[in-house]
């Protein structure tokens, strides 16, 4: 405000002659030159020679400009500058205070009585501030120097902040600075003064002794993603002390490492069976803070998932079918941390072996009832992707290759985030053995087990001629199919070839499924299907008495998770199904997670009887219409079928009532594909209802294909595949 009237003052005397005398001789107002945007030439005088010379410049160089000359001379004392004062005009800063306190009164009504020496760090801190702040720091309710606010900006750009502060502002900010941080002043560069407070930020954390001051810096830096590499900067530099207790310090530190020690005390628990409800109750604490959010490790959550959870929730199970609806809505939960677990602490397994048998432990009384159900299970995958796609409509299915149900409720989640998508989540139960060719057969209807996918997918065209079968990796917006399936293989790909170190790749691709079923919504398909072969189970971490051995028979084909053979195992402790499987008659599964003692290499694994592997997805995504606008159609599609030359034209109708708002127009974007999905051309065009439109396109490659869409939902209106004539081009005849 203060810049304000200033400006006003300066501005009015130079509309009276085009020269004003500024008179600060004490240099209280120096830091206002800077604030003004007044076209005008600033001449300085420091003495009486300056007043001469400056007098000269002004008459012989800029005598018809406006010039300011600011002057560090008395007023008593000026003499050649007098006559510009007296006849232009003069501001006169000789006492600053009563210049503010003036302003003050004839702008609010308002007498101040604070210290001359807070009055004037006001007005150079004020620049910018309206005049309700004024008012709140003339009534003492507001403090101008607001020290967080100035070492928010101080340790983000140390040298940009201190250069940019008048003198006596910067020694006031250093003095508060190191009584703040509770040290000595001493000459230090303003980089090291910055580490210096982050370090004494980081020491209190660390201690849990940190003032609500520096605290407050704290969280402002952490909240603004903007500041994230400056603080990753400090983070790198301090060295955290070895002897710190992760239960001492304050729960909102930045120490990914702390956290990581805190895991490690917790292992040690368990290992020595000690109580673990201190760290529990820490790893709680830091969970339920909202601070600092993105400096707390992300399995923090899946450790209090698990370590809470009431493992006698299944002592009440009566039935296959309550065990299904307590596990797809609830224990889930379990598998899905204790991935995620895996994920964080692969590489140290002497840490995450005590959890891991935390894990099986909790486990256990869900296998058991698991497991007692067994001559209940019936596989119920058959014909799921065909089921799908026969219904009316544009119908999307994503088939997954070992995509666990834990899993599919992650995407799900992700979706869901869109209150508009509708979401049925059910189930099914794989084929046995849960493998791949068994799984993927029963999904596209073959009768028994077909090895081979092209085969697989022979068979869904036979059934639904009409459908598109492509991997989900190559899906893009030029897709237009009424009937279409989307392979996604990486998972189980991905599993049998890394094993456990796999499980990193396979936490990246929720997401990408989850985009693809908002995308496919997006475009218009009326539902959108999440299935999968199988899933899968973490065999984990394992000693050679962990496995399961192999009952001795010589027939046998032993596989990780089963056992085939053609005559029966005496005397066994095993689930045992009949039925011909690659000409096998007997199957056998053990009833744990755990693999057989085999030549495979552990980690992860398929084809067993566990709820992991056997209840599969078979959730269902849709979305209502927008009913808006007109109903758009390429009305010459028979013509683009076979175009002559290089050039085409596409005719656009739109069908709509022009009495209704909503139905009268609509915004359309045209656009061109080549035969591999690339944009070859876009347009934008507003049709109204009863009207048509013309194109013209270039074919750059043949076959191409038109598609109309919404511009604001990117809904799929209208498409038709665009070919040139085979014909010879004889338009040059003519």
């Amino acid at each position: 405000m203060i810049e304000q009237w200033f400006k006003q003052d300066i501005e009015a005397h130079l509309n009276q002659g085009k020269r004003v005398v500024v008179l600060d001789p004490n240099g209280n107002g120096a830091f206002l030159l800077s604030t003004l945007t007044t076209k005008a030439t600033v001449l300085t005088v420091n003495n009486h020679l300056d007043e001469i010379a400056c007098r000269y410049k002004a008459e012989k160089y800029y005598a018809d400009s406006n010039v300011i000359f600011y002057s560090m001379l008395p007023k008593e004392d000026i003499s050649f500058l007098l006559e510009y004062a007296q006849v232009n005009g003069m501001v006169d800063l000789t006492d600053i205070e009563q210049y503010i306190k003036n302003h003050l009164f004839a702008t609010a009504g308002i007498n101040t009585t604070i210290p001359k020496s807070e009055l004037i760090l006001a007005a150079k801190l004020g620049i910018g501030k309206d005049i309700n702040w004024w008012k709140g720091v003339a009534t003492g309710i507001i403090q101008p120097f607001k020290m967080d606010e100035c070492l928010l900006s101080f340790i983000c750009n140390p040298d940009e902040y201190i250069n940019s502060l008048d003198i006596s502002v910067k020694e006031l900010f250093i003095d508060e600075l190191y009584k703040l941080i509770g040290k000595p002043k001493v000459n230090q560069t303003n980089d090291m003064m910055a580490q210096e407070v982050m370090f004494t930020i980081f020491n209190g954390l660390l201690k849990n002794n940190l003032s609500s001051e520096l605290l407050n810096v704290y969280y402002a830096l952490t909240d603004k993603i903007s500041s994230k590499p400056t603080m990753d900067a400090y983070l790198d530099a301090f060295e955290l002390p070895k002897d710190v207790s992760p239960l001492s310090a304050h729960i909102d530190h930045p120490f990914i490492d702390l956290d990581k020690k805190l895991v490690l005390q917790l292992s040690d628990a368990l290992k020595e069976d000690i109580e673990i409800f201190s760290y529990l109750h820490a790893i709680n604490q830091r969970i339920e803070s909202k601070y600092a959010q993105s400096y707390k490790a992300c399995w923090l959550k899946d450790l209090a998932i698990l370590f809470e959870y009431d493992k006698n929730v299944f002592n009440k199970v009566t039935s296959l079918e309550t065990f299904v609806q307590l596990y797809k809505s609830d224990f889930y939960r379990i598998d899905n941390a204790m991935r995620k677990i895996y994920v964080g602490w692969l590489n140290k397994p002497d840490i995450l072996r005590p959890i891991q048998y935390y894990y099986e432990q909790l486990s256990k009384p869900m296998f058991d009832r698991w497991y007692s159900f067994a001559k209940e299970y019936i596989p119920t995958q058959k014909n799921i992707v065909i089921d799908a796609l026969q219904q009316k409509g544009r119908i999307a299915v994503i088939v997954g290759d070992g995509l666990r149900l834990e899993i599919a409720k992650e995407i799900a989640d992700e979706v869901n985030r869109d209150k508009d998508i509708n979401f049925d989540a059910q189930t099914a139960f794989a084929m046995l053995p849960s493998v791949t060719e068994n799984g993927m057969s029963a999904l596209y209807s073959c009768d028994g087990v077909e090895l081979l996918a092209q085969k697989r997918y022979k068979k869904v065209k036979e059934l639904v001629p009409d459908t598109t079968i492509m991997s989900l990796d190559t899906f893009n917006e030029s897709i237009t199919a009424e009937k279409l399936v989307l392979t996604y293989g990486d998972i189980d790909q991905i599993g049998e070839k890394k094993q456990l170190s796999g499980l990193k790749d396979i936490s990246c691709y929720p997401a990408q499924i989850a985009e693809t079923v908002k995308q496919l919504l997006a475009m218009g398909y009326n539902k959108v299907y999440i299935t999968a072969d199988h899933g899968f189970v973490i065999t984990g971490i394992l000693d050679e008495a962990d496995k399961i051995p192999v009952p001795n028979n010589k027939d046998a084909k032993v596989e990780e998770r089963f056992i085939l053979t053609n005559e029966p195992i005496s005397k066994h402790n095993l689930m045992e199904r009949t039925g011909d499987f690659c000409g096998f008659n007997y199957q056998y599964y053990a009833p744990t997670d755990k693999p057989f003692v085999s030549r495979g290499v552990y980690g992860y694994a398929h084809g067993g009887y566990s709820p992991q592997e056997c209840i599969i997805p078979m959730f269902c995504f849709s979305k209502e219409k927008n009913q808006d606008g007109c109903i758009i159609k390429i009305s010459n599609k028979n013509n683009l079928k076979s175009v002559t030359g290089s050039y085409f034209t596409a005719k656009i109708s739109a069908e709509g009532d022009v009495s209704q708002l909503f139905k009268a127009e609509r915004k359309v974007k045209l656009q061109l594909f080549d035969s591999k999905g690339k944009v070859q051309s876009s347009t934008i065009h507003t049709i109204q209802a009863d009207k048509t439109f013309t194109q013209e396109f270039e074919i750059v490659s043949s076959p191409c294909k038109l598609v109309v869409i919404d511009f604001y939902t990117t809904e799929q209106l209208d498409s038709c595949e665009v070919g040139k004539s085979t014909a010879r081009d004889i338009d040059d005849l003519f």
